[in-house]
């Protein structure tokens, strides 16, 4: 198979992956709303908009967006800093607790259904793949040089 073909199939298979409601939980738990509350339900204290835009690295429109609409469920409280008026400040209220530990449930099933799935050692080689993958993405981000993406004695895609 030559790097054309390479590419074409990993889009094909991503695309496929995209598709799947049950392979989108894995990607779904990380992203928008499910990605905000985690990171409330986690913070040690309220947490100013901005902080999530720069964590998500989305704008603060959508982020503002996003806000919005989980206000409106009553999955959060957005209120002004009492210490600097000029601020908003995000809380997460207990529904939101609730949608959290529901969306974890959901994808600890999902992860322990695809260990199943795979097996522990060919779990254990994809999560080090996925580590690879990231890595290299980080480094391509930073602009840092990509040190041995390939394990020694791998050969080189075509």
């Amino acid at each position: 198979m030559d790097r054309k073909e390479y590419i074409e199939e990993f889009a094909a298979l991503q695309h496929s992956l995209a598709k799947l409601k049950n392979a989108s939980v894995l990607t779904e738990s990380v992203k928008g709303e499910n990605f905000v509350l985690s990171y409330l339900a986690k913070a040690q204290e309220d947490v100013n908009p901005k902080e999530i835009s720069n964590i998500l690295n989305v704008s603060s429109a959508r982020i503002a967006v996003i806000l919005k609409n989980m206000e409106k469920r009553e999955l959060i409280l957005r209120y002004q800093d009492p210490d600097s008026h000029r601020q908003t400040l995000v809380k997460i209220l207990p529904a939101g607790m609730e949608k959290n530990l529901l969306v974890k449930e959901t994808f600890a099933k999902s992860v322990s259904g695809l260990i199943d799935a795979l097996g522990e050692e060919d779990f254990k080689q994809y999560m080090d793949l996925k580590r690879r993958v990231l890595s290299y993405y980080e480094e391509k981000q930073s602009g840092t040089k990509q040190s041995e993406l390939e394990p020694s004695g791998k050969k080189e895609l075509e």
